[in-house]
């Protein structure tokens, strides 16, 4: 028992090492994720609003599906409690434009995709979930989009200018 004894001190100490440094990679790892998913969803933004007259319907609804997945991934996303604010606000305003450019078109997708028959239980609770958590995200993001949508179109139209 006294060998136990003296184990279990530098044992709890490891464990205790261990969480840190997972607590540490997992917030570190969430952040990361949201610079991604805010960059990742920049291309297809950019494509759908410079192409979008020119685009057959077909590619248009395979680049609006990429942004709608962008745009879900990020709303989840941001529901996590110990996003730093740099990180919250790089999702933040690329979740706004998407907003302001695919309007409820995402909600109308995921909306489908629920009442498609033969979806088991489990699928409809997490496309449930999803929905919820984009309802959120455009309701918290509502003034930002419309700000967005200024700033970007001024943008988009500096260039053409010159």
């Amino acid at each position: 028992m006294d060998k136990i004894k003296s184990l279990l001190l530098p044992l709890a100490l490891v464990f205790a090492a261990i969480a840190v440094f997972e607590t540490g990679a997992r917030y570190g790892a969430s952040n990361m994720r949201a610079h991604a998913i805010a960059g990742e969803l920049v291309f297809p933004l950019t494509v759908y609003v410079q192409g979008k007259d020119s685009m057959n319907a077909e590619s248009r609804a395979n680049i609006a599906a990429v942004i709608d997945n962008g745009i879900a991934a990020g709303s989840m996303h941001r529901q996590l409690w110990y996003l730093q604010k740099d990180s919250k606000d790089a999702l933040d305003k690329v979740l706004a434009y998407a907003f302001s450019v695919r309007g409820d078109g995402v909600l109308e997708r995921l909306t489908q995709a629920q009442a498609e028959e033969g979806i088991n239980s489990d699928k409809k609770a997490r496309l449930a979930e999803v929905t919820e958590a984009i309802k959120q995200a455009k309701a918290d993001l509502a003034d930002s989009a419309k700000d967005a949508a200024d700033k970007k179109a001024a943008e988009l139209a500096e260039p053409a200018a010159e």
